[in-house]
């Protein structure tokens, strides 16, 4: 008897224990790293957090450091929260926040509001970890604005930004992101999975 419970409690412990996964990825411009990208994903009973955090150098008109922080709550498959900050050298060069209340998002970006009333169950931190598949229509966190993604070959996906027309190309091995390339103003940078 005493052996059937400690193996009950040991399962138990198991079924509720919060389950994580890592992923780190080299970013580089034009094949030099200029730093790392780290995500993780914490289940735990109905609740899934995930937290992203990156630290890159780049040199173009002098040095830049740029960290970003994303960290995003879901419940029952529906976020619920997320905050998206990236500094500059130290100084906070834009900020997001999306919370749910009453089945309405309030989304701040950089001081503006706005709202959403739908619900979201796919934003750009499952990216990583979940290989859009039959996936439309991607929420942006730190725009706070809903973007498309298409399915341009086995494995391959294209996210399009509605204002900008910039693309990303996200490529997937077994269901994870293994590379991406991301547009931005300046230049192209890509993310490549670390082994």
């Amino acid at each position: 008897m005493k052996s059937a419970l400690t193996i009950f409690f040991t399962l138990i412990g198991f079924l509720f224990y919060a389950q994580e996964q890592k992923l780190v990825y080299d970013l580089s411009i034009a094949d030099n790293s200029i730093g790392t990208l780290t995500t993780t994903k914490t289940q735990n009973a109905n609740t899934t957090v995930y937290t992203t955090t990156s630290d890159v150098t780049v040199h173009i008109f002098g040095e830049t450091k740029i960290t970003t922080v994303l960290n995003v709550t879901y419940m029952n498959s529906v976020l619920q929260s997320s905050n998206y900050r990236i500094e500059k050298n130290g100084i906070l060069n834009e900020e997001s926040t999306t919370t749910l209340k009453n089945g309405m998002y309030t989304i701040t970006h950089n001081g503006k509001n706005s709202e959403i009333n739908t619900p979201i169950t796919y934003s750009t931190i499952n990216l990583y970890f979940e290989e859009p598949k039959n996936i439309a229509k991607i929420f942006a966190e730190l725009e706070g604005i809903t973007k498309n993604i298409t399915n341009i070959g086995a494995s391959n996906y294209q996210l399009t930004d509605p204002g900008n027309h910039h693309t990303n190309t996200y490529t997937y091995d077994k269901g994870k992101l293994n590379e991406a390339v991301i547009s931005h103003e300046l230049f192209n940078f890509k993310l490549s999975i670390k082994e």
